[in-house]
């Protein structure tokens, strides 16, 4: 079919379709804030509606119906930076489509199945700079025309059928800094492929998900990437076979992991790495791979490393006589089957700057000091390990002296004793979310970690009746002790926080709290957000703090009904308040708070979930109207012709008794006095 026949078909579409599009054209977009960016995604709009203003720089498109693309499409709108067409089920794009678009520099084609593209579809755009075609049904490269695309930064051929790298020397590359190609069905590069890539500095190219059998030995040599993946690549191939093909290859970071879910890859030799030797990398991930013969040899080619992930890949131990490996920095063990922490030889890595151990799959033993040759440590994350300490953390963290973030959360019970982190004085960031702690001393665990700024305490069964618990944190910026509770279930008094006079966050949601004393925030000065959600508060109390600006405080899902007006009106004009999920009263008895509510909407956080509990539950807040003023007059007036009626009752009564005679006669024409008013 030549282009006639194909012009002549989207003649027909284009005419099938002419009578809806009229009727959409017309519909709304939502415009950014403060911006010259419009939203029509998912409005089933059939063409581009004229509302829109003609200097709108960004255009969310997505989710409509465009079956074309004219040069007369878009010839309103010349002033667009942005234009995403995702999935507008585009099947062509003719010539000069985007001819008046001089600025456009970002292109999304997501999604779209195109029949045709003009090979001068692109001109127009003096400098576009990103291109997207991912999930276009794309076989060839040779479809996608390349003229006028000398400026790219960015092309996207994700998860597509291209089968080969043929035709990619079309396109200029010297400003490429992004390159995906992942997940289509390429088997087999050659040199000539990639010979244009040899241009691109700095260039992040993506092969994930290809069932790679073979790279020409080679290939890309001479090519300087800062990133290569080929993760997913290895279930038709040796490793070795990509390895062959990279030699000569300067990239700061290769990927060479596999996905859960790929067949089980043959397992990793150290013969098959032998490539390595060959290729300048800093960075290298192994996720997910098996290794075979693991030993020292494996690591032979892995000197010039800086960082090194092997993130489940199925590994018990670190050989202990690893050579060479000085310069290596960062060293990620996730998810492996370590049961000692000994047994991650560290010792043969003393550069370490930065060291993971999450997510370990056995029960991890820590009673030593292994990691005391790890002086320049200063990252170390052991969460999620299963992690047995024992007495800590003395002996465990011994040398690590530069240490600054330490994360232990999610383990197993620690017991505490003297000075847990005397050998971790300049702490920055302290994580023990979940892991139950129990310390014998009366001073706090803490009191010599004068740096730190962070410190999570969420779940761990903290004695929070010790007014010394965070005696020397006089930095502390940060304070979590979420899902520990409080003597009778309240903050009684400020004796507790008067050792972090500089904390700006604080967390008390899930403490089971009842009350919160007046001035039990007093000696908090700084603070900018105050959790308190998910307890049993009955009242919001505005005196528990020193002073309410510039903070935002979160009550939400307590038991709070009324809120007394003098106590909320403290707020200033800068400062927010959530008090969604709270069973608040909707009648004449919250009226003054209800009020304020609605005049204050701007320091409302969630106002969609802050509903009535009674007597109108599920009414927004922001909803309700009520007419108190009206219901007090009647009730005056009802108690004023009581006391009326009673009046004058009593006066008629007085006057028969003095008329009357006979005294049998005054009780009854009392009686029948009181009867003729009633």
């Amino acid at each position: 079919m030549n282009q006639g026949d194909f012009s002549l078909i989207g003649v027909i579409l284009n005419f099938s379709g002419f009578v809806q599009m009229l009727e959409f054209s017309r519909m709304e977009c939502s415009q950014a804030a403060q911006d010259k960016t419009y939203d029509c995604s998912g409005q089933g709009l059939l063409s581009i509606p004229d509302s829109l203003p003609p200097y709108t720089t960004g255009l969310d498109f997505s989710f409509n119906t465009l079956p074309f693309i004219h040069n007369s499409t878009f010839i309103k709108l010349k002033e667009l930076i942005d234009l995403d067409l995702t999935r507008c089920q585009i099947n062509w794009i003719y010539e000069d489509a985007f001819q008046y678009q001089i600025n456009l520099q970002t292109l999304v084609l997501i999604g779209n199945q195109f029949m045709f593209i003009a090979d001068n579809a692109f001109s127009g755009p003096v400098k576009l700079k990103h291109l997207f075609l991912t999930q276009t049904a794309l076989s060839t490269l040779r479809f996608v025309p390349s003229e006028n695309l000398n400026w790219l930064e960015t092309l996207d051929f994700g998860n597509n059928d291209i089968y080969s790298l043929q035709f990619l020397s079309s396109f200029t590359t010297r400003n490429l800094k992004n390159l995906d190609f992942q997940l289509n069905g390429i088997q087999k590069i050659h040199a000539t492929d990639v010979e244009v890539l040899k241009h691109a500095v700095g260039l992040n190219l993506n092969f994930k998900g290809n069932d790679i059998i073979f790279i020409e030995p080679g290939a890309f040599d001479s090519c300087q990437f800062n990133s290569l993946d080929f993760s997913g690549c290895l279930d038709e191939a040796d490793l070795s076979v990509i390895l062959l093909g990279l030699k000569g290859l300067s990239t700061r970071v290769l990927k060479l992991g596999t996905y859960e879910d790929t067949p089980e890859p043959t397992d990793i030799t150290p013969t098959s790495l032998q490539g390595l030797c060959d290729i300048t990398v800093e960075e290298l991930s192994f996720q997910l791979l098996h290794f075979k013969d693991f030993s020292n040899t494996t690591f032979q080619c892995l000197t010039r490393l800086r960082k090194l992930d092997l993130t489940r890949s199925h590994i018990s131990f670190l050989p202990s006589n690893i050579q060479g490996m000085d310069s290596l920095t960062h060293l990620i063990l996730n998810e492996n089957n370590f049961r000692n922490v000994c047994l991650t030889s560290t010792q043969n890595f003393p550069a370490l700057t930065h060291l993971s151990l999450k997510g370990n799959s056995k029960m991890l033993q820590f009673h030593q000091g292994c990691l005391q040759a790890l002086s320049k440590l200063e990252h170390l994350d052991m969460s999620h390990s299963f992690l047995q300490t024992g007495s800590c953390c003395g002996i465990q963290l011994k040398g690590l002296g530069s240490l600054l973030h330490l994360n232990m959360s999610y383990n197993s019970k620690m017991s505490m004793q003297g000075l847990p982190f005397s050998e971790t004085p300049n702490l920055l960031l302290l994580d023990l979310t979940r892991t139950p702690i129990t310390y014998s001393a009366s001073r706090g665990p803490f009191h010599n970690l004068h740096q730190l700024q962070t410190l999570n305490l969420s779940h761990t069964y903290t004695n929070t009746s010790n007014v010394y618990l965070l005696e020397g944190l006089q930095s502390l910026r940060v304070l979590s002790l979420q899902g520990n509770s409080f003597q009778s279930g309240v903050i009684q008094d400020s004796e507790m926080f008067k050792c972090v006079l500089k904390l700006e966050i604080l967390i008390l949601s899930e403490c089971q709290l009842t009350a919160i004393a007046d001035k039990a925030f007093e000696p908090l000065r700084e603070l900018k957000y105050v959790d308190v959600s998910k307890n049993n508060l009955f009242k919001f109390n505005s005196h528990a703090f020193v002073v309410l600006k510039d903070i935002q405080l979160n009550f939400a899902r307590n038991n709070i009904e009324i809120i007394a007006v003098e106590q909320i009106n403290l707020m200033q004009p800068s400062s927010k308040i959530r008090l969604s999920y709270n069973p608040l009263l909707c009648n004449c008895s919250n009226l003054h708070f209800i009020t304020w509510y609605q005049q204050n909407m701007d320091k409302i956080l969630d106002p969609e979930e802050t509903v009535c509990g009674s007597p109108m539950p599920g009414t927004r807040v922001a909803d309700v109207h009520l007419s108190c003023g009206n219901h007090l007059l009647l009730i005056i007036l009802l108690v004023l012709s009581a006391v009326l009626i009673s009046t004058l009752a009593a006066v008629a009564g007085r006057k028969c008794c003095i008329q009357s005679v006979h005294a049998g006669s005054c009780s009854y024409q009392r009686l029948e006095t009181y009867q003729q008013l009633s």
